[in-house]
């Protein structure tokens, strides 16, 4: 509920929960002290401080001994005049107002700083910390001396002033506001005082407004609407309300108010009137507005300019959906063709392997026919004498027997003999015809194998898919290439090193296409091998080609290594394209492990792989099933 307390001089509204009630108005009020009865003599006695208890008549009840000694008024001169009487003022206003949070607002403690006036005639700063006890209206204050200032003395006339009674004391503190219209009403709504800052502020004189009812404040529109009855019975309920709207000055102009209305009631709860506090909040309204018509404004402009980005927004979705269907169509173009490319890329490869496939067999047909056609003619006369030196063994043994008979039975022969068998020196016929026999026997019988490596090479007789004996097809390979295994001026000699595995069984090929692909890959090897020994001159380098067998189960693995060159990966990953060479014209087409891989991989249904480094040689590896089901 509502109090009103006589303090300092100001009748103070208050809305708590404290339940102290006036009898009057504030014209009729009387200075009372309260029920209670100060006994703190002794403490206040001994205390340093500037300790100090003041009543609701504004005047000090009781000091302690410290203020005489700061101020240099005695304890008495300060009693007997209203305590605000002592501050500098400067420092009223803001001391007012510590005084209103403490005792209308309800706070617990106050600080603040003000200047008293000492007996010289100048000014001390002190720093208060203040309690206020609602059931004996008493402040408590403790002030903190913060040493003199010389030369503010007080103005004659304030100094000399004096109050007649703390109602005069109250009127003309509240005719010094002039930022606040500070008024009150009678229960009915009536004016019955006016302050200084409401004639400033609503244009009437005191004489002119006391005794009107408080509608008058109101515009047209809310009198109309019962706003000024329903202020006061809120406020008469409720025991306060704060509102803001437009009041009327008495020339018809309005500003806007912020108002508050306290309704006053005696020890009994009747209500008394009403206190009134009116503020002109027009510039922070005309503010207000003014940021929200720019807020308006804005959020207009963002609309318009909301609905310009959606309608580029709409038109940009249809540019992107056009776009995307362009694309789209581009895409399946640019698919088709891709298609189209990757389907003519495909044929392109295929014709030239087909082509490459056509020119090698050609080529290793005209081949085989030729080496088929040399063999034969070989083999004849070969064959003819190899089965004739039998004979004209037999017949040489015969001859010698013979003359180891007539020397036995005619040990002294005629001076002609004996001469001619010296000249022809016949032990040493004797001792070397069976030598040069045995001779020319193993020269016809290699040029036999030779003749037989070849026909093997050449596939004759061999075009069936048919169990092979690897280890014979690798021989004969390599017997036909061993002009190339053999060293020719500074060329060295390659070691071969075979490493068979004898657990491997017969493997199902196409005998002539199987010693074709070892041939390629022996032949790159050997070029390999030798295009190392020319780049450098190494002293310690030995060439060396190995080829190894393996039995894998149902494959059989046969992998050539070499310490030749070797190559890097760019190289690697295409040896088995077609027409990819790295060999000077003249001495590669580019086929030879092209065709290998289709004979391999394609025509065997095998697996063709190849790892190499530079300067550490390279290993080909081909597997081959080993049952004609692959």
């Amino acid at each position: 509920m509502d109090e009103v307390i006589k303090l300092a001089g100001i009748e103070y509204q208050a809305t708590s929960d404290r339940r102290v009630k006036t009898s009057a108005p504030p014209r009729a009020m009387s200075p009372k002290l309260g029920s209670s009865r100060i006994n703190l003599g002794k403490f206040f006695d001994l205390s340093p401080d500037l300790l100090g208890v003041i009543g609701s008549d504004s005047h000090f009840k009781h000091l302690s001994p410290a203020w005489e000694s700061v101020l240099g008024h005695s304890s008495q001169e300060m009693k007997s005049r209203p305590w605000l009487d002592w501050i500098h003022r400067d420092d009223l206003q803001k001391t007012l107002s510590h005084i209103h949070n403490l005792v209308i607002v309800g706070q617990d403690k106050v600080n603040f700083k003000n200047r008293l006036r000492c007996r010289n005639g100048n000014y001390r700063w002190l720093s208060w910390q203040a309690n206020y006890d609602p059931h004996n209206h008493l402040i408590y204050t403790q002030a903190s001396d913060l040493g003199e200032r010389p030369g503010c003395s007080i103005s004659p006339n304030l100094s000399g002033q004096k109050f007649n009674s703390p109602e005069e004391h109250f009127r003309l503190l509240v005719d010094g506001v002039k930022d606040h219209a500070i008024y009150m009403l009678d229960r009915h709504g009536r004016v019955i005082s006016w302050n200084a800052g409401a004639e400033r502020i609503n244009g009437w004189q005191a004489d002119e407004i006391i005794g009107q009812f408080s509608d008058i404040f109101f515009t047209v529109d809310s009198r109309q609407q019962g706003i000024p009855e329903s202020v006061l019975r809120v406020a008469a309920t409720s025991g306060r309300v704060e509102f803001e709207n437009w009041r009327m000055r008495k020339d018809g102009s309005c500003f806007w108010a912020n108002v508050t209305l306290s309704a006053l009631q005696d020890e009994q709860g009747q209500l008394l009137g009403y206190a009134t506090i009116t503020r002109d909040v027009t510039d922070r309204k005309q503010e207000e507005e003014a940021l929200q018509q720019a807020y308006d404004n804005l959020e207009k402009r963002v609309e318009e300019r909301t609905a310009e980005l959606q309608a580029a927004n709409s038109r940009l979705r249809e540019e992107v959906q056009i776009r995307s269907q362009t694309e789209e169509a581009l895409r399946q173009s640019q698919q088709r063709l891709t298609q189209q490319a990757s389907q003519l890329e495909t044929t392109l490869r295929e014709l030239r392997n087909t082509q490459a496939q056509l020119i090698h067999t050609e080529k290793m047909s005209g081949l085989g026919q030729l080496v088929a056609g040399v063999a034969h003619e070989i083999n004849n006369p070969v064959g003819f004498i190899h089965g004739n030196l039998e004979h004209a063994s037999h017949y040489v043994q015969d001859l010698l027997r013979l003359i180891d008979c007539y020397q036995e039975h005619y040990p002294n022969p005629s001076p002609q003999i004996q001469a001619e068998l010296e000249d022809i020196d016949l032990d040493f016929i004797v001792t070397d015809m069976p030598k040069l026999l045995a001779s020319m026997h193993q020269g016809t019988r290699r040029i036999q194998t030779i003749v037989e490596s070849l026909c093997h090479f050449s596939g004759l007789n061999e075009a069936q898919y048919k169990p092979v004996d690897l280890h014979q097809a690798l021989n004969s390979t390599l017997r036909v290439l061993q002009h190339r295994l053999q060293g020719h001026g500074q060329e060295r000699a390659i070691e071969l090193i075979r490493d068979y595995d004898q657990s491997l069984t017969k493997v199902y090929c196409f005998p002539g296409q199987v010693n074709q692909a070892f041939a390629n890959v022996i032949t790159n090897a050997i070029d390999a091998l030798r295009d190392r020994e020319n780049a450098r001159s190494e002293e310690e380098y030995i060439p060396t080609l190995t080829v190894q067998t393996q039995h894998l189960g149902d494959r059989v693995r046969i992998i050539f290594e070499d310490n030749g060159l070797g190559m890097d990966e760019s190289v690697r990953s295409r040896i088995f394209d077609p027409f990819f060479t790295t060999k000077p014209v003249g001495r590669g087409t580019g086929l030879g492990l092209s065709t290998t891989y289709q004979i391999i991989v394609e025509k065997h249904r095998g697996r063709l792989s190849c790892t190499s480094q530079c300067q550490q040689g390279t290993s080909i590896a081909l597997e081959l099933p080993l049952d004609a089901n692959g």
